[in-house]
């Protein structure tokens, strides 16, 4: 599925309502990983509903266990067409008897990408179909090409002091000194650099001249990942976290954790813009 303006072309799959490309059809770059497995096979994947996983990857509802992947259901789904404009596609994944076999609660996913000019709009909206309350995360994984990876950088529209986990001892911790760059490296990004309560509202992946900016306001973390050696990195706002250590809370306790009510919905969104 596409739609495209005079400059720019955006595809979209409905398996896991992935990206597949962002063109530039002047400059004939493409900014959106290709999903090589040799490095990883993923592209931009919904993380729903669920960020991570728990730390014994299953859980327990009501007395019951229950097991899901990595990041959730929606990045295995197939996900059906329901409405399209001329710069807009609106797909949609609801439970059904697999689903429910791996998390007990009635739902509905749309997402929405909107194409203006040289940015993409991505809209969600999750609906508790069922009748009892929901818990669920929710988080964005999008990767984007960086082909000449030593000559790019992370970079925030001001400084400020950031708040960064910590592997070693697995809190976040603020950091001394201001800053508003985020050096690329491959010793860092493969375990994940995660940030907590950025006052930033975007974030940019750029070589000074030429980048992406990608959309995180509202969001509590923000994540930057990649593969050793990969020529992507992937910029990720997060409503959730995942389990780092072993735990007894339940399920619907669980660090970022939000609870929808029967027949309410959820709304968030994010952006990316290319320059």
């Amino acid at each position: 599925m596409n739609i495209e303006n005079s400059r720019y072309r955006l595809e979209v799959t409905n398996k896991a309502a992935e990206i597949t490309s962002f063109y530039d059809k002047e400059k004939n770059v493409e900014y959106m990983w290709n999903g090589d497995p040799t490095y990883w096979a993923g592209r931009n994947p919904i993380l729903f509903p669920m960020v991570g996983n728990t730390y014994s990857k299953e859980y327990y509802i009501d007395g019951k266990r229950y097991a899901m992947g990595n990041h959730g259901l929606a990045r295995h789904a197939t996900f059906e067409k329901v409405a399209e404009t001329e710069n807009s596609l609106t797909l949609e994944f609801c439970s059904d008897e697999e689903t429910l076999k791996q998390y007990p609660f009635d739902f509905s996913l749309k997402v929405t990408y909107t194409l203006v000019e040289n940015r993409v709009n991505i809209d969600y909206v999750i609906k508790n179909t069922g009748d009892k309350v929901m818990p669920f995360s929710f988080g964005l994984h999008p990767a984007f090409n960086c082909n000449n990876f030593d000559e790019y950088y992370l970079e925030l529209p001001q400084e400020e002091r950031l708040n960064v986990f910590n592997w070693s001892n697995l809190t976040f911790e603020e950091q001394q000194e201001m800053t508003k760059r985020i050096p690329l490296s491959y010793d860092t990004l493969p375990a994940t650099i995660i940030l907590e309560n950025c006052k930033a509202p975007y974030v940019n992946l750029t070589n000074g001249e030429h980048g992406v900016e990608v959309g995180c306001a509202g969001y509590r973390w923000l994540a930057f990942w990649t593969k050793p050696n990969a020529p992507y990195v992937c910029i990720e706002p997060w409503h959730g976290l995942s389990d780092f250590a072993p735990n007894n809370l339940p399920f619907e306790e669980r660090l970022g954790t939000m609870l929808l009510d029967p027949n309410k919905e959820y709304r968030t969104s994010y952006y990316f813009r290319v320059y």
